[in-house]
């Protein structure tokens, strides 16, 4: 009888990637919408989706790289098949120029893919700080992600995806926490940017019994309803 195939994806960041919300009394993961995303997208697959988001971290002058390693380390046991990696919304807080910052990134991509994995960065998520120089900054990260090309690396643009000025007063309320971190329903939506992007590329590697038909949003209810 055949093994049914894997699908082992790694969501990895700081707290945005950890779920953070409540002041970090509460979690709620956007790796919960993705794995029912993927869950209904590739029914004949044995799918492992590990959070590791520590609240707080920097990518420099942080313990990024001691946490990334070992997941990639030879003895690590079963490997990943996707990084999905986010990181320097805590770094650009904290004054760090976005050039170097970039470059710290670039290193712990490398992790990703020489052990074998696919990565896929993630833009820095939006927040509430409209003052020029802000925006400047993670415009400028931001599209340094954007535009970087190598080998078994993708992009998902997950700012433009959750827009905080031009979002109502209303849907701010149901979608930020304090406005840096989400609540459930805005990280449900960040699970959706994620879903849809890593499907996309999936769906474009024509992996076997892959069903996008019921695998849309819309079909898991209202953006922001988890089905976790």
């Amino acid at each position: 009888m055949a093994h049914a195939p894997e699908l082992r994806v790694l969501c990895f960041g700081a707290s945005i990637t950890g779920g953070h919300y409540s002041w970090g009394l509460q979690h709620h993961p956007y790796a919960r919408r993705l794995e029912s995303r993927l869950r209904t997208a590739l029914p004949s697959h044995q799918l492992t989706v590990v959070v590791d988001g520590l609240s707080g971290d920097r990518v420099i002058r942080g313990n990024y790289l001691s946490r990334l390693q070992p997941h990639f380390d030879a003895n690590a046991g079963r490997k990943f098949d996707w990084l999905i990696f986010q990181g320097g919304g805590n770094d650009l807080v904290q004054g760090e120029d976005p050039a170097a910052i970039f470059e710290a990134m670039k290193e712990l991509w490398q992790i990703g893919t020489q052990g074998g994995a696919m990565v896929m960065a993630l833009t820095v998520t939006d927040t509430q700080d409209q003052r020029p120089l802000t925006r400047e900054r993670y415009g400028k990260l931001n599209e340094m992600i954007k535009v970087h090309q190598q080998e078994n690396f993708f992009v998902a643009d997950v700012f433009s995806k959750i827009p905080y000025a031009s979002m109502s007063k209303e849907m701010r309320k149901t979608v930020w926490d304090d406005g840096l971190h989400f609540k459930p329903s805005g990280y449900d939506m960040l699970g959706d940017a994620v879903a849809d992007r890593l499907l996309e590329i999936l769906q474009t590697a024509s992996l076997p019994n892959m069903d996008l038909g019921s695998n849309r949003p819309e079909a898991f209810g209202k953006r922001g309803e988890s089905s976790l």
